[in-house]
C-alpha cells in the first residue's frame, strides 16, 4: 500500500509504501509524460509515511529525499545514488509529517506529539507543539508552520511561537496543503476546513 508521494521538481515522482520501501521514478526521456521506475530506495525497517523533496543544489543536481517512518527515523537520500545519506533519530514514535524550511533544514512531526528541525543531519531544536498526536505539517511560502492534530486544531507557527490555534474541526486533522492565493486546505475526519491565515478565522466545507 503506498503510504505518501511527492513531486520532484522535473526529475520524477517518489512513492512511499508499507513494504518499507521508497520508490524513484524517473521521467522517461521520450516521452515526458511516462515514468520509470528507476531506484528502490531500502533503509527503513517499517512502513514508510510521509516525504519531502530537496532542491538540487551544485553537490547534488538531481536533489534529496526525505522519509519518515514508523520507525520513527528520519532518512536522507541522495536522488542521484538512491543511498541513504543520513539517519535522523529522536522521535518517540511514529513519524506523520515533513517539511523543508527555507535554509533546507527538514522539520519533522511525531505521534510523539513534538516537532523537531534537523540541520545537517543533527537536531537542533524540538518542542511539544500539541498535546495529541501531530498528523501533518507544511511550510508556507511565507515561511510560517502549520500542523494539524489529533486533537482537531491545526496550529500556525513562526519558530517554536505559536501564533494562532485554528480550533474548528471536531476529529483529528488528517491532511494539509496550501492553496496558493486561497489559503490553506485541512483534511479532517469530520470534513475539510480552510484556514484564512491573515484574519485567523475557519470557514468549514463538508465533504
Amino acid at each position: 500500500m503506498v503510504r505518501g508521494i511527492c513531486v520532484c521538481g522535473d526529475a520524477g515522482i517518489a512513492t512511499s509504501s508499507r513494504d518499507r520501501t521508497v520508490r524513484f521514478c524517473s521521467l522517461d526521456p521520450a516521452q515526458k509524460n511516462k515514468c520509470t521506475s528507476s531506484k528502490i530506495m531500502l533503509g527503513h525497517n517499517s512502513f514508510v509515511g510521509p516525504l519531502a523533496w530537496i532542491s538540487p543544489d551544485e553537490s547534488f543536481p538531481e536533489g534529496r529525499i526525505v522519509s519518515g517512518g514508523m520507525d520513527t527515523l528520519v532518512l536522507l537520500w541522495d536522488l542521484k545514488t538512491g543511498e541513504t545519506m543520513q539517519t535522523m533519530k529522536g522521535h518517540q514514535l511514529q513519524v506523520t509529517g515533513l517539511a523543508i524550511d527555507d535554509n533546507a533544514d527538514i522539520i519533522s512531526a511525531s505521534v510523539d506529539c513534538t516537532l523537531r528541525r534537523w540541520r545537517n543531519g543533527q537536531p537542533i531544536e524540538s518542542w511539544e507543539a500539541h498535546k495529541a498526536a501531530i498528523q501533518a505539517v507544511i511550510k508556507l511560502p511565507s515561511g510560517e508552520l502549520i500542523t494539524g492534530s489529533s486533537d482537531s486544531t491545526l496550529k500556525l507557527w513562526r519558530g517554536r511561537t505559536c501564533l494562532h490555534t485554528f480550533v474548528a474541526h471536531t476529529d483529528t486533522v488528517r491532511g494539509l496543503a496550501v492553496m496558493p492565493g486561497f489559503g490553506v486546505l485541512s483534511a479532517s475526519h469530520d470534513g475539510c476546513g480552510i484556514p484564512d491565515i491573515l484574519t485567523a478565522t475557519m470557514a468549514l466545507r463538508s465533504n
